[in-house]
């Protein structure tokens, strides 16, 4: 069985690396000015995390903000902090995380990626036995996804975490989420 972090590493890679080839593509881009400053664009959206424990998905939310010092590239990088939180019938999970987020803009759309680390946490809704009533794990997260602007200051997101949980000799956890929101 291959090591699930290297697989991560190699999924992580392999979407940086069609970020970054289609911002080349893109003949008509434009370099971003260094004289645009910073930005820190907080965002809010519903999320369906699939937990990896169980067959049920869980309902929640992400809150979280990125905040960009722009560069005279085509790839902007961001600093982004995020909080999801979930609830289902058999698990609750917590994360917060933090890590490096790159976009860019191909024809008014912000496609991105993201690569975070941080901690999470796992209540079960049910007795397993004994006292073991929920665990907490470092987690390295992996996403993707796309900004649409609605109007010059309001976007539509739409993101997608593939995260990695080591629970020790418990069990390890590769939840999954989808987000949608505004940013």
């Amino acid at each position: 069985m291959r090591n699930p972090l290297r697989l991560h590493l190699q999924k992580s890679a392999l979407l940086v690396g069609a970020l970054l080839a289609t911002a080349n593509i893109s003949s008509a881009q434009a370099l971003i000015t260094a004289g645009r400053g910073a930005e820190l664009a907080p965002f809010a959206q519903t999320t369906l995390v699939r937990p990896d424990w169980g067959g049920n998905s869980n309902f929640g939310y992400t809150l979280g903000a990125d905040y960009t010092r722009y560069i005279r590239s085509i790839v902007q990088p961001s600093i982004e902090f995020r909080v999801t939180n979930s609830t289902g019938p058999t698990v609750n999970e917590n994360t917060y995380t933090t890590g490096l987020k790159l976009q860019t803009t191909v024809h008014h759309l912000h496609p991105h990626a993201t690569v975070l680390v941080g901690y999470g946490t796992i209540h079960f809704n049910y007795n397993l036995g004994g006292n073991y009533t929920g665990d907490n794990s470092v987690v390295y997260s992996l996403g993707g996804g796309v900004d649409l602007p609605v109007t010059s200051v309001w976007k539509l997101r739409f993101d997608f975490t593939d995260q990695n949980w080591n629970l020790g000799t418990n069990a390890s956890l590769t939840p999954m989420t989808f987000s949608v929101g505004i940013a």
